[in-house]
């Protein structure tokens, strides 16, 4: 069959009857190719930023998208800037499934429907984006994306052929658009990556790790010669929700943008997320025991007794004083009835329940470490992924005061892992725990439909120096951390553990980037890495104690350059804080503060000391809105600004 007659005609000036009066926001546009295959393009601002590219799924070894027919095309309700449309697709022995589409001011979103009442087999997916000739991308290559291997690195899409990109992969076409292809609402399905098919194109895909395969342990970290090892497009069998006759795939999602400003502002992810359940958040985001707040944890410090009982009181104390809301118990803690000098015969919960009360005399709040499930040669992980040692668990944590919990190791986001992460989510709502996931995959908009969730890792963070040219490859630090704020942040906060001014600093960077870098690199789940002593003697000290973890506004400053310079102005109720972080070439950060409203303000600013790099220095100044500021930016180096009303 070819493209539809006139009454397709019809059907799609329904749907994309609001297109034309918004000619300026992005358009998704479906048609059959003259050989029955079903393809889209996309639009933005006038100008075709995706090509003509295929859709469509191979469900028990069938392939959904050719050969087939759009039988109608059904308008939804046009809100709020939001266009939705509904696409029915029929192969010629009549079987139909459905494709919604989403178009906004910023970029589109699709997603299938199929129809089932059992259970379906997945073998891969044809869904595509073609970019023209000479775009660049950003993304993180190499075999295993989830966790802490994040090579990133720059090329030009028709240089990826054969490559893994781990979404979300940034675009810069060659007409001035960037774009960013990542997943949204990935509930009970496989998690995707982007696959380079060809020279200029993309195309979701699944892997799974080569140690769950062989082991037959299907989550959780494997043997560590399985660590970075990936099977691509593996089938597996995914069954409806109960009461559901269809299987809902994540949302395919492309952001567009005309500058760096634009696409770090994109909200489509929450646009196309689930709500969250009202029996288990009353008030959303704002349901009253969800905390966003900072913490230490010892993971990363030095000394023997680091996980000790001893150590975290003193950071405890140490959190006091700098108003630090939280500390971290992480892994060891349910060890401590062997290791504690003075268990005396307690339990572990005692011993546990003994910190928390002392914390909360404080005004702090502890959180606690537990592997989602047993790690590989482990003999004393017992994870979560049984329901009543997980509800167990959950209630006592919640009994004797834990606020929240940091859960790790998942190491991959196959279906069942996928659904063990709603469950955890789920089963922490019921006792008012909030979570963050380490060891995990990227945020796919989870954080709106379970906002007892606050972060997740997914990233190559401070823990992971060291491990360069072994277990953690990844490109120089400098680069790495001045492509994150334009890439994995775009989909969510991540638990990246910043500031350490000890063995955890990585020598190409400064200690002024160092603290920059917790403005930068933010999240509502803030844990800093550094050791105590050296957080409570820092120059820098109050811009460790000043700053917020949820922002009223960010604005990208033109200077920015992906890889080479970030630069972000922030806003918090009536302060502004600038946060620069440099790439690997030295240089003079020059800026118009055009963004501050009109008035006269005190400046003070964090930067490097000009000949050291491990020294943090502190000037002031008044400036006023619209006035130019220039510093110096070593190799690796940055500042961050604190600016006041006066």
């Amino acid at each position: 069959m070819k493209l539809l007659n006139f009454n397709y005609l019809i059907l799609w000036s329904l749907c994309a009857c609001s297109s034309a009066l918004h000619a300026q926001d992005a358009t998704i546009r479906l048609e059959t190719t003259p050989t029955d295959d079903l393809s889209f393009c996309v639009f933005y601002k006038g100008k075709e930023v995706i090509r003509k590219s295929p859709l469509g799924m191979t469900i028990d070894n069938r392939a959904i998208g050719k050969e087939v027919r759009i039988k109608s095309v059904t308008p939804g309700e046009q809100t709020n800037g939001e266009r939705l449309c509904t696409y029915t697709i029929e192969k010629p022995e009549g079987d139909i499934y459905y494709i919604d589409t989403r178009e906004y001011a910023d970029g589109i979103a699709l997603r299938y429907r199929i129809p089932a009442s059992t259970n379906i087999c997945i073998y891969g997916e044809a869904t595509s984006f073609t970019f023209p000739s000479r775009t660049k991308t950003w993304y993180a290559s190499g075999p295993f994306q989830y966790g802490w291997l994040q090579e990133y690195q720059d090329r030009f899409t028709d240089d990826i052929e054969g490559e893994i990109l781990a979404p979300p992969a940034t675009f810069l076409t060659p007409d001035g658009v960037y774009a960013a292809i990542t997943e949204a609402n990935l509930f009970n399905y496989h998690g995707a990556v982007l696959l380079g098919t060809e020279p200029n194109q993309v195309r979701f895909g699944y892997v799974e790790n080569k140690g769950h395969l062989e082991t037959g342990v299907i989550t959780g970290l494997p043997p560590s010669k399985y660590w970075h090892e990936a099977v691509r497009n593996v089938p597996w069998i995914v069954s409806p929700k109960e009461g559901v006759n269809e299987v809902i795939t994540p949302w395919r999602v492309l952001m567009l943008a005309e500058n760096l400003n634009g696409l770090v502002n994109n909200k489509i992810l929450a646009k196309v997320s689930d709500k969250p359940d009202k029996n288990l958040f009353p008030d959303g985001s704002e349901t009253d025991w969800i905390k966003p707040g900072r913490a230490t944890f010892t993971w990363l410090v030095e000394g023997k007794d680091r996980l000790s009982i001893g150590n975290h009181k003193k950071y405890v104390d140490g959190c006091a004083e700098l108003g630090i809301e939280a500390v971290v118990v992480d892994d060891g803690w349910e060890l401590w009835q062997q290791t504690e000098k003075n268990a005396n015969g307690r339990t572990k919960w005692e011993m546990l329940k003994e910190l928390v009360d002392y914390a909360g005399e404080r005004n702090v709040n502890i959180w606690v470490w537990r592997s989602s499930s047993p790690r590989s040669g482990n003999k004393t992980d017992i994870g979560l992924v049984d329901p009543k040692e997980r509800a167990d668990f959950m209630r006592k944590c919640s009994e004797i005061g834990v606020k929240g919990l940091k859960i790790d190791f998942f190491h991959t986001e196959n279906l069942f892992t996928v659904n063990l992460m709603e469950n955890i989510l789920k089963d922490a709502a019921k006792e008012k725990l909030m979570v963050i996931f380490h060891g995990v995959n990227k945020p796919t908009g989870d954080s709106y439909t379970y906002p007892n969730l606050l972060a997740k890792e997914a990233v190559r963070g401070l823990e992971t120096v060291g491990g360069e040219n072994s277990w953690a490859p990844g490109p120089p630090w400098p680069y790495h951390n001045t492509v994150l704020p334009f890439t994995r942040w775009l989909v969510g906060p991540a638990d990246y553990t910043p500031l350490n001014f000890r063995a955890f600093c990585p020598p190409s960077i400064t200690f002024a980037h160092q603290l920059s870098s917790i403005y930068m690199l933010t999240s509502p789940m803030l844990i800093f890495a550094a050791d105590m002593e050296d957080m409570l003697s820092s120059p820098g000290r109050s811009f460790i104690e000043s700053v917020p973890v949820v922002w009223d506004e960010t604005i990208v400053l033109p200077e920015s350059e992906i890889g080479k310079l970030a630069a972000l102005a922030r806003r918090k109720g009536d302060v502004w804080y600038l946060t620069v972080l440099n790439g690997e070439e030295a240089g003079v950060f020059e800026t118009n503060l055009d963004f501050l409203p009109k008035g006269k303000y005190k400046m003070e600013i964090a930067t490097d000391t000009p000949g050291n790099r491990k020294l943090i220095e502190i000037k002031e100044s008044k400036i006023c809105s619209g006035q130019k500021m220039k510093e110096q930016l070593m190799s690796g180096g940055g500042f961050v600004a604190r600016i006041s009303a006066i």
